[in-house]
């Protein structure tokens, strides 16, 4: 089956662990392709300590042959569940004794991938840091767009479960905009707008007062040009704190994915970092969020 129309994100990089927060993730990846999607990359990146292994005697070649063979059963169910939504789907796996983000971020080169996909918990059980670990290194570092998809953990009956913290993806998407352009936000949000809800939030910062009243004008008459341009979408401007203020609006008209920028200064090693304001943004948000790059 093909994808209804070309997207700006057309091949996703989706690294797997196989854990509960993996198979989530796996379920957003198939629903990706209800804005063209064409090809999701599963990519396994298994670990060893080869310090470890000499101390138990087992040859380095012999157990990377064996995180292999386990990982590939289960990259098949993986490929199965992306497939049921008519992607095409590719299957990698790699064995490092390094840090795997590196060789996620490695792939996602080589590949030539528009988009990484990666699960993680959902508010309340974050550590202080972004998201900790592999998927903190690769949102900070990556060069392209990285969608952050939250879960939290809920108890029935003693056991515990991965539950997604929205319905449909793009149910409801919030645009933070700093009323800067970017031709692949707009491109997204047009094929967002055609199957959900497009918010469109701009968030005046503490300024003097009578420098207020002109910025909200100016960030008014972007984003109706915006809105223009995508097709539809509800105009919210407030003051403010940008982090309190967007994540109030997220969760109190229920939306569903924050799409924000980074901030880094183009053409310097910053450009690949987060900015203080999406960097807080994916801490504390309780839903999915974009970042683009």
């Amino acid at each position: 089956m093909a994808s209804p129309e070309k997207s700006v994100f057309q091949r996703v990089l989706l690294p797997t662990d196989f854990s509960r927060y993996s198979k989530r993730t796996l379920e957003c990846g198939a629903e990706l392709f209800n804005i063209g999607v064409e090809e999701v990359i599963l990519l396994h990146v298994g670990t060893y300590d080869p310090f470890i292994l000499s101390l138990a005697r087992v040859e380095v070649e012999d157990f990377i042959k064996k995180l292999e063979e386990e990982s590939a059963e289960k990259l098949e169910e993986a490929e199965r569940i992306v497939e049921e939504k008519g992607v095409r789907v590719k299957k990698l796996f790699y064995a490092v004794s390094g840090d795997p983000a590196d060789k996620i971020l490695e792939v996602a080169d080589e590949e030539k991938v528009d988009l990484i996909l990666m699960g993680s918990r959902g508010h309340g059980l974050l550590r202080s840091k972004l998201i900790g670990g592999i998927s903190e290194s690769v949102v900070r570092k990556s060069s392209v767009p990285v969608l952050i998809v939250k879960f939290k953990v809920v108890e029935e009956a003693g056991e515990y479960y991965c539950k997604k913290t929205f319905s449909r993806l793009f149910e409801k998407v919030l645009f933070a905009t700093d009323t800067t352009s970017d031709p692949n936000i707009v491109e997204f949000l047009k094929k967002v707008a055609k199957i959900g809800e497009v918010y469109l939030v701009h968030v005046v910062e503490r300024s003097k007062e009578d420098e207020i009243e002109a910025m909200v004008e100016r960030a008014n008459e972007v984003l109706r040009g915006l809105r223009s341009k995508i097709g539809q979408g509800e105009i919210r401007i407030t003051w403010g704190n940008p982090v309190k203020e967007i994540l109030k609006i997220a969760d109190e008209e229920g939306i569903s994915l924050i799409v924000i920028r980074s901030t880094g200064k183009n053409g310097s090693d910053e450009s690949k970092e987060l900015g203080r304001t999406a960097d807080s943004i994916i801490r504390h948000s309780k839903v999915p969020v974009l970042v683009f790059k």
